[in-house]
């Protein structure tokens, strides 16, 4: 198709008379190399009301550092401009007025699929670049799908979702009902479900590891099988520097991780299946390249943009493990509570996020609708607010993107020099860790998470990162163990595959 043509989109709508979860068809695409599954494990709520799978990609668009390329599977060409504006006009390409049929249906009908690194701040803002990157994956990596399979957790409702797009309304006929059908051809080859080890057991190995081992220590990566990037005292030594740095005025807080490697031999796919119910996140991914796959059980909401125009952030600042009494977790739950350090971090990051959304929504419109309040997940109290604004006529996704990219629960306040303390500060690259991973909609929406609780794989090696706020009131020794209360959740589901 000419980029130069105007492109006629057709839609094609099939309400499956059983509902097939995304999750549950994961096994009727194992041929695809190139497949997004975004999703929510745990009990359906209003964050993680709908799941998503796509697959069979017909364009696909990397970034490396402030060049970008796109095509086909396979047949990737550069593109002149920098990766962000290069985005802004492929989507804009596919984008068109949500279609009569989109009316009670899910927010994402069809669009580009992926995720966003951290790195990919250095084609948005001047600052110095860190060391060599080891982890060999693009620092952004979209796929444009025709097809969707959503499934409305409420409403117990699925959908397979086919676009298509043509230079005649014939042409994009033909595509979205070739979209269609194979979608439909695949799941009726749904196997039966295999024997093997269900999500109720699997809670029960976790609960009774987290009996014997209640928190990760130093002493335990070893016994996994788990090799931090850098010692612990290196990790130490940054915390002091990020210190020094709050104390000259440099800047108020600072977020600094640290990386963790490990081996895998058993397949990505399965181990997801294992952290998606260690953790029962509302915004699960498993994304498959041919390069690596990741595997997420991200709780944390960056950006989204629904079809009224309303942008919302929901950074996470301030973290307790769960406890092994219902009297402990309740300790543990009331501490975080009430801990004017936790609120401080939150506080300066909700500033933060206001300030972003600022910068391209409508006056007025942005509010704080929730502050500071404990969410309880499988392995963590986590302190969330939320921040939301309309966004300004004129400003699209890749603008928001744009004004708010990386989350600042990631960064620091304030951002900029946060940044450029953590490009001092960390060895490695991290990566797609502290990114986003979500979709991009052809009718302009968009939903990203936080990319935190994620594992990379790559053959049987394994890569991930955890970190934590640094404060003026930082306990270095608090803030490394903060590092390892983060990873738990991700070991322990290496630990429970390995057992298999």
């Amino acid at each position: 198709m000419s980029p130069h043509v105007p492109l006629h989109r057709s839609l094609r709508v099939q309400r499956l008379a059983t509902a097939v979860t995304p999750y549950q068809a994961l096994s009727c695409f194992t041929d695809q190399s190139y497949l997004c599954l975004l999703e929510n494990p745990g009990q359906p709520s209003a964050q993680g009301r709908y799941s998503f799978l796509c697959a069979n990609p017909f364009l696909v668009f990397q970034a490396h550092g402030t060049t970008c390329q796109v095509g086909p599977p396979g047949d990737l060409r550069p593109l002149p401009g920098d990766p962000s504006e290069e985005l802004k006009k492929l989507l804009a390409r596919y984008r068109s007025d949500s279609p009569r049929e989109a009316e009670g249906l899910p927010p994402f009908l069809g669009g580009a699929v992926g995720y966003l690194g951290y790195e990919l701040l250095h084609a948005l803002e001047s600052i110095p670049s860190p060391g060599a990157d080891s982890l060999e994956m693009p620092d952004a990596y979209l796929l444009f799908c025709g097809a969707v399979l959503a499934t409305d957790h409420l409403e117990g409702t699925s959908w397979v979702l086919a676009n298509g797009f043509g230079e005649s309304p014939e042409e994009a006929s033909r595509r979205a009902d070739a979209e269609l059908k194979d979608v439909l051809r695949r799941l009726a080859s749904l196997p039966p479900s295999e024997p093997r080890p269900g999500a109720a057991e699997y809670v029960q190995r976790r609960k009774a590891r987290l009996a014997l081992r209640p928190r990760l220590l130093e002493n335990h990566l070893a016994e996994s099988g788990i090799r931090p990037f850098i010692p612990q005292a290196r990790y130490l030594e940054a915390i002091h520097q990020a210190l020094e740095h709050i104390a000259a005025g440099d800047l108020f807080e600072v977020c600094l991780t640290q990386r963790f490697d490990a081996e895998h031999t058993g397949s990505g796919e399965a181990l997801y299946r294992i952290l998606r119910t260690v953790h029962e996140a509302p915004m699960a991914a498993y994304l498959r390249f041919p390069e690596g796959e990741l595997l997420s059980a991200s709780p944390e909401r960056f950006l989204s943009l629904d079809r009224e125009r309303w942008a919302e952030t929901r950074p996470i600042k301030g973290t307790r493990p769960r406890g092994r009494t219902p009297e402990e977790d309740a300790v543990l739950h009331r501490e975080l509570e009430t801990s004017e350090k936790d609120r401080a971090e939150n506080l300066m990051i909700v500033d933060l996020a206001r300030n972003d959304l600022g910068r391209v929504c409508e006056f007025g419109t942005v509010r704080v609708p929730r502050l500071c309040e404990v969410e309880t997940y499988p392995m963590t109290h986590q302190l969330v607010s939320t921040v939301r604004g309309r966004l300004r006529a004129g400003f699209d996704a890749v603008d928001l993107l744009r004004a708010a990219f990386p989350g600042g629960s990631m960064t620091g306040a304030p951002k900029i020099e946060a940044m450029k303390v953590i490009s001092r500060l960390e060895p490695s690259r991290r990566g797609v860790y502290s990114g986003s991973i979500g979709y991009f909609d052809f009718d302009g929406g968009m939903d990203l998470s936080i990319v935190i609780r994620t594992l990379l794989k790559q053959g049987d090696r394994i890569r991930f990162h955890t970190g934590g706020a640094i404060v003026t009131d930082s306990i270095p020794e608090e803030e490394y163990q903060e590092t390892l209360d983060k990873a738990h959740g991700l070991v322990l589901a290496l630990e429970l595959a390995r057992e298999r």
